[in-house]
Parts: structure tokens; C-alpha cells; sequence
């Protein structure tokens, strides 16, 4: 259970960090297009 645990937290900051990137990318890119 505690691994399942350790694994769930892992997966939420990569959810959270991938979300991040995105935020800060895609602006650049809208810029970049436009």
C-alpha cells in the first residue's frame, strides 16, 4: 500500500510539473505563430 501510495504521489507531480511546462510553452508558441 505504501508504494501505491509513494507511485500515486510520483504520478500527481508529473501530472502537475507536465502541466506547468505546458502553461509556460504554450504562450511561446502562440507568439512564435501569430
Amino acid at each position: 500500500m505504501n508504494m501505491w501510495k509513494k507511485n500515486r504521489r510520483q504520478i500527481v507531480a508529473g501530472i502537475i510539473a507536465v502541466i506547468l511546462v505546458l502553461a509556460m510553452v504554450v504562450p511561446m508558441v502562440l507568439e512564435v505563430m501569430l
